[in-house]
């Protein structure tokens, strides 16, 4: 599991701080493949494979740890948190605890602006998700999630939800987002959310929420054991001995 030399890997020309522009290179090449859970980096080999100094280095990594995506060794490095089920299954216990408890808060705070406002963003996602573009649809679904949580006025909530939940989003956009065996499925879930909040009813919305994130859970699982993405928790552990190391 050592992922190829690739000395020539550079940031993206983002209009954003280095350290963001790191972070976000990191989550790319952990999507890609590129680099796998259960792997060690260290700030030398990624300072030689993005092209930067070790200071935005350290602080992309200080943040990747505070999301639950690293794991600090004590003068070693990082270690990648291992994609087990288990592991997909806790994130997905706090997802689907916070976003209920977030869309009961929405339907009780939502304006007829509001209401309107998400009704649009789910036409436009449920037309953007039959029309096959997967990662697009799966883009601006976080959007769409994320405009009805932000009714609810608590961002420490979203914060968490943000940060603990950027690992297994990451996972899941590796298989190419929305598939076409899922496309209505989606969309009827998505629908269940969008009426609960035009009734204005909270405990549908919460229930409607709770649904929906448990079926993704689902079929992320799904996915991943068809492909055989999962790492037995004992594998996870042996995989990662501390000699492998990203070459840069």
């Amino acid at each position: 599991m050592k992922a190829s030399t690739n000395s020539s890997a550079r940031l993206p020309p983002l209009n954003e701080p280095v350290y963001l522009r790191v972070k976000r290179a990191i989550l790319a090449d952990l999507v890609s493949g590129e680099f796998l859970p259960g792997m060690h980096l260290t700030i030398d080999t990624l300072t030689s494979r993005y092209g930067v100094s070790h200071m935005p280095i350290r602080e992309a990594l200080r943040q990747l740890e505070g999301e639950g995506i690293l794991i600090s060794l004590a003068h070693r490095g990082f270690k990648i948190e291992a994609v087990t089920e288990d592991y997909i299954r806790r994130i997905y216990d706090i997802r689907v605890g916070i976003e209920s408890l977030l869309a009961h808060r929405a339907a009780e705070l939502a304006t007829d602006a509001d209401i309107q406002d998400i009704r649009k963003m789910h036409e436009d996602l449920s037309a953007l998700i039959r029309s096959g573009n997967g990662m697009a649809a799966a883009l601006e679904n976080v959007k769409f999630h994320n405009r009805i949580y932000a009714i609810a006025r608590n961002s420490e909530a979203e914060l968490i939800l943000e940060g603990r939940t950027r690992l297994v989003r990451s996972v899941g956009d590796g298989f190419g987002g929305y598939t076409p065996d899922i496309y209505e499925t989606v969309i009827a879930e998505h629908e269940k959310m969008v009426v609960s909040l035009e009734r204005k009813d909270p405990k549908a919305a919460r229930d409607a929420v709770f649904d929906h994130v448990t079926a993704a859970r689902d079929r992320l699982l799904k996915k991943m054991a068809e492909s055989h993405r999962f790492a037995s928790e004992a594998a996870s552990q042996a995989d990662a001995p501390s000699s492998q190391r990203i070459s840069g």
